[in-house]
């Protein structure tokens, strides 16, 4: 998967935790619901609070989660931003 200094940005959404350990995420535009994992909610706390490039986006979340960066959690993290775009969660910040 290909990475570019691009940054992301969260679409207008609004988020409700339940029980302290879990998030649920109501989509306003679609009506859907997505239950996150916390790699998940690690990534929109921080595209909540700045526009961010994808490596910085990873380096956070292996900061903010005290996980080791791997090829293999770089490319999970590179997928799942592909995935919230096609979702509607996150979208490419303009230049």
């Amino acid at each position: 998967m290909r990475t570019d200094n691009g940054k992301w940005r969260l679409k207008k959404v609004k988020t409700n935790r339940y029980d302290g350990d879990q998030t649920v995420l109501f989509h306003t535009l679609s009506g859907d619901l997505h239950i996150l994992s916390p790699i998940a909610e690690a990534v929109l706390d921080i595209l909540g609070k700045t526009p961010a490039a994808a490596p910085d986006i990873i380096d956070q979340v292996c900061n903010q989660l005290d996980l080791q960066r791997t090829k293999d959690l770089e490319n999970q993290l590179l997928w799942l931003l592909q995935e919230m775009d096609e979702s509607g969660l996150i979208e490419r910040a303009a230049p």
